[in-house]
């Protein structure tokens, strides 16, 4: 019988530490109490879903894995449209586009699956949530399965089986209570008695969906919290009374965190009174592309220096905007002065945009959510939640891990980040870590490793223009570096 440690790893979509309480979340709660947690741990930035997802797959910020945004305009794949990487037939373009290497750095996954472990990934969400754990799936014979496109699933004949066997799948809503049942029923009932897959992952879209239309602090929001965090209490009991409890080490994480919704601006609407034409692509004449949300990014037309700093400067006299970022600087101050060069946030990529912001945000508490607002642009109501930014409530994530390889009752003081799981787990398969990942090992947090990790370190970086203030601040243990923070004055 084989010895060598299992992994499952399981995802709850932009849970909020604070929310993480023994009235919401008992099972959760007691987990990290019993087990190893990370209070200290980040989210990448920006703080989204799928950059988040390449992040924990790879190891790796944005400057290596190249997933840049949520959705973003990248000529290399799409010149008349966005490119999203939620979706299975944007990620399958992209591969083409990218000779395979949509994701520029290989995933925990892929290096498992190459050593002759097997991997499984099942959401309830879309394909981007899952297939950077391992985007060889298909090709390997692993199970790689999404509610939102079942049908593209890799396997289909295990697929279809499973879909017939527990389908059909339920519409999703806020709070999606039987999507995430129905996930858990196919893990404990199916995956793991028929494939035992040595790493897997699991990623329950509640509670971010039911952030975003209902608010922080709704009734909906509670529950949805309340009944992913059952689900979570069906999988550690069946993983303490299965063959698998010595065996098996268990991660439970969040990708990052949410605000409340306080205001919508329009950008592309108030762009265009003063001339400056945002749309999806450049064929329609636009002398800007990409994505204009709460956190957005543009390409600039040719890259054009002047049409560049005409951006910039209308961005920074708006008094909904913060952080403004853009390439091609001295590693601190951007291309275009008084903004920050994309290094500083671990996003100088070549398929990052030409110029970045994130929206102004505040610590106050805003209707009836939690501390941490912010202005807004999106199909999401105000009062809803949203997400990508750089305030300290979403780039703090939920971290906690147990397992016969774990250190039981441990609460970590160092900075973290879920950058470290891929590295954490390859040292515990003996294996490798690429020189592309940025995150580290948690060596504190393992059982029988006396190695300490170098002492932390706080800085903070900043530039100004025209008596607007830019700031990040971060901690960094040894090379590896996390986001705490960003804001302007």
């Amino acid at each position: 019988m084989p010895t060598h440690p299992m992994f499952l790893i399981v995802v709850f979509d932009s849970l909020r530490p604070d929310m993480v309480t023994p009235e919401l979340a008992p099972n959760l709660f007691q987990f990290m109490a019993d087990g190893c947690s990370f209070p200290h741990s980040r989210a990448v930035f920006p703080a989204s879903t799928y950059p988040n997802a390449a992040a924990l797959a790879t190891g790796s910020t944005p400057r290596h894995n190249g997933i840049v945004s949520n959705r973003y305009f990248d000529p290399s794949v799409f010149r008349d449209g966005l490119f999203q990487p939620a979706l299975g037939s944007h990620i399958s373009a992209g591969q083409a586009a990218y000779d395979g290497n949509l994701y520029c750095t290989p995933s925990l996954g892929e290096l498992a699956a190459a050593a002759g472990y097997s991997t499984a990934a099942i959401s309830n969400g879309s394909p981007g949530m899952c297939l950077p754990m391992n985007p060889r799936a298909n090709q390997q014979g692993h199970i790689n399965l999404c509610f939102k496109e079942w049908e593209a699933s890799p396997l289909p004949s295990a697929a279809n089986a499973l879909l017939k066997e527990f389908g059909p799948i339920p519409p999703s809503a806020q709070p999606n209570i039987a999507q995430n049942r129905l996930l858990t029923d196919v893990l404990l009932e199916a995956v793991y008695p028929r494939y035992q897959p040595d790493l897997t992952l699991v990623w329950f879209t509640d509670p971010d969906q039911t952030y975003h239309y209902t608010g922080l602090g709704s009734p909906e929001t509670e529950t949805a919290i309340q009944h992913v965090d059952a689900q979570f209490g069906r999988m550690i009991d069946w993983w303490r009374a299965s063959k698998f409890r010595t065996r098996l080490q268990v991660i439970a994480v969040s990708d990052h965190g949410h605000l409340t919704t306080r205001e919508r601006i329009n950008v592309n609407q108030e762009a265009g009174r003063v001339g400056l034409v945002i749309g999806d692509h450049f064929q329609d004449g636009a002398d800007y592309a990409g994505y204009t949300s709460y956190s957005g990014g543009v390409r600039v037309r040719d890259g054009e220096p002047k049409l560049r700093a005409a951006l910039v400067e209308w961005l920074a006299d708006q008094p909904w905007c913060g952080v403004i970022f853009t390439g091609g600087g001295n590693g601190v101050e951007g291309g275009v002065p008084g903004t920050f060069d994309y290094s500083l946030v671990l996003m100088d990529h070549e398929r990052a945009p030409h110029v970045g912001y994130v929206m102004r945000n505040f610590d106050s508490v805003h209707g009836n959510g939690l501390v941490g607002s912010c202005f807004f642009n999106g199909a999401y109501p105000e009062g809803g939640g949203t997400h990508g930014g750089l305030h300290p409530k979403e780039l703090h994530n939920v971290m906690a891990a147990q397992g016969s390889l774990f250190r039981e009752g441990f609460r970590s003081e160092y900075p973290a980040g879920i950058i470290d799981i891929a590295p954490t787990i390859l040292h515990l398969l003996e294996l490798p870590q690429p020189n592309s990942m940025d995150g580290r090992v948690l060596r504190e947090a393992l059982a029988g490793d006396n190695g300490e990790p170098p002492a932390p370190e706080r800085f903070t970086r900043s530039v100004e223009r025209h008596g607007r203030a830019q700031y990040l601040r971060y901690s960094s243990v040894g090379t590896t570096t996390y986001l705490d923070a960003g804001w302007s004055e």
